[in-house]
């Protein structure tokens, strides 16, 4: 898109509000231990609502297989078979979790590793789903960490697809809470993912294989995430008011090393989602008291508003080339934009940065983009919407002369040269004629003349 001349555009609708209104809240406003390591964030537009050690490098367990997923679901077939290797099974750390998949096993999906690696944590199929999409496990890493950093994941660096952590060469997988918050809301933008996280229980596993003649167990595979169990609505009060937000899944993690880890995603009643990840707990129970609280923190504190209409107007340019005095046009949003804001903060919070094409020429179509409109809170971008023409605009007949006076000059000179090539065609066919009759009336007579005197 080209942009405008100079420097950007930039439209302030009204002073930024206090900077304490807007600053995410610090451990000390939540009864959460300074150690531990979390971050709050907006699921829509990534703002952040509170944050304590969140870019400090530390280990994730099984947060990992949230990026294992995502390249799995972008680059798999979920119908694909997997193979199933004696190293897959094996390699899954001290204690590590896992269903007891077996080498060899056949008839299992792409699609049967990525519920169990999400619903149960199951180290072996983050192996299997590594070894069958990639030529080797250490390719598939490659693949991932190129992945976390294209996401914008920059302090992630992993070295095994499951987040095993037992063993030395499993000593550089780190990652901060920031980054898997990046991960989790890039994650729950592919339907597939989103499907089977907020899922409770798995019953997809095949009835039986060649190593499981009786299959797995029928009531299916739950859950690691108590947030799905019985009932995944949760109720807060606000302002004497009671409300709920409904949990719609993610991820858990453990390891001896990592401590008790746990990714949620919630939605309130006004539409507003939320991330929220909490890391290095040491006490399994205390990680959902903590996730409780910093997604009570969010509904409370922050509610979804609407910043823009669709069709709202934006500005006005002059059209170059337009039909007659039809210059004026009225550019307007195309979509309107909703954003999770602090709570009584209104708009008056929200900064505007425009971007318009340098040059608006005519003819152009109802509905055409022709910038784009950002919204931003303080230094974070909330998201940015089209803006497009209101109306159409007709091009000026006169600018068309004068657009294709020489062309038509051109053209004339071209259809002079292809008259003249065509006279001169006609006038050569014709001579050629010509001859061929004269020679052909010789022919005949000499033969007329050659009969007479055979005749005679």
């Amino acid at each position: 898109m080209k942009k405008t001349l100079g420097k950007s555009l930039v439209l302030i609708i009204s002073i930024t509000l206090l900077f304490a209104c807007v600053v995410p809240v610090c451990g000390k406003s939540l009864d959460i231990p300074e150690d531990v390591h979390y971050i709050l964030i907006d699921s829509k537009t990534g703002l952040v609502m509170a944050e304590q050690n969140a870019d400090i490098q530390i280990k994730p367990a099984s947060l990992t297989k949230i990026l294992t997923a995502i390249v799995a679901l972008e680059n798999g077939d979920l119908q694909q078979e997997m193979t199933v290797s004696n190293a897959a099974v094996n390699d899954i750390g001290r204690g590590g979790m896992n269903i007891g998949i077996m080498a060899g096993e056949t008839g299992l999906t792409l699609e049967n590793m990525l519920n169990v690696m999400l619903i149960k944590s199951a180290n072996e199929t983050a192996n299997i789903i590594a070894e069958n999409l990639a030529p080797s496990r250490s390719e598939f890493m490659d693949i991932m960490n190129e992945r976390a950093r294209e996401i914008g994941a920059a302090n992630t660096y992993f070295v095994n697809p499951s987040g095993k952590d037992t063993e030395k060469e499993d000593a550089p997988h780190v990652t901060t809470a920031r980054d898997i918050a990046v991960m989790a809301r890039y994650a729950m933008t592919i339907p597939e993912f989103r499907k089977i996280v907020s899922t409770e229980y798995y019953y997809g596993m095949p009835p039986s294989t060649n190593k499981h003649a009786n299959g797995w167990d029928p009531l299916g595979l739950r859950n690691t995430n108590k947030f799905l169990w019985y009932d995944n609505t949760y109720n807060y009060t606000f302002e004497g008011e009671e409300r709920e937000y409904t949990v719609t899944g993610m991820k858990t993690g453990y390891t001896g090393a990592a401590g008790n880890n746990l990714v949620i995603s919630a939605t309130g009643e006004d539409g507003m989602e939320l991330i929220c990840v909490v890391m290095h707990v040491m006490h399994s129970n205390k990680v959902y008291s903590y996730a409780s609280q910093l997604l009570d923190h969010g509904f409370r504190n922050y509610s979804l508003q609407k910043i823009s209409e669709q069709g709202q107007s934006v500005k006005t340019v002059i059209v170059k080339e337009a039909a007659g005095d039809n210059n004026i046009l009225e550019l307007v949003t195309e979509t309107g934009f909703e954003a999770a804001l602090p709570v009584g903060s209104g708009i008056q919070s929200i900064r505007t940065h425009i971007e318009i094409d340098s040059e608006i020429k005519a003819p152009i179509q109802k509905g055409r983009v022709l910038g784009y409109i950002e919204y931003k809170i303080e230094d974070a971008v909330l998201g940015r919407i089209n803006i497009v023409a209101a109306r159409q605009v007709l091009r000026s007949t006169e600018g068309i002369s004068e657009l294709t006076g020489a062309q038509a000059e051109e053209k004339e000179s071209q259809y002079s040269y292809s008259l003249l090539a065509v006279l001169l065609s006609l006038c050569a066919f014709v001579m050629i004629r010509t001859v061929l009759k004269r020679i052909s009336r010789k022919l005949k007579k000499k033969r007329c003349q050659q009969q007479l005197y055979r005749s005679r």
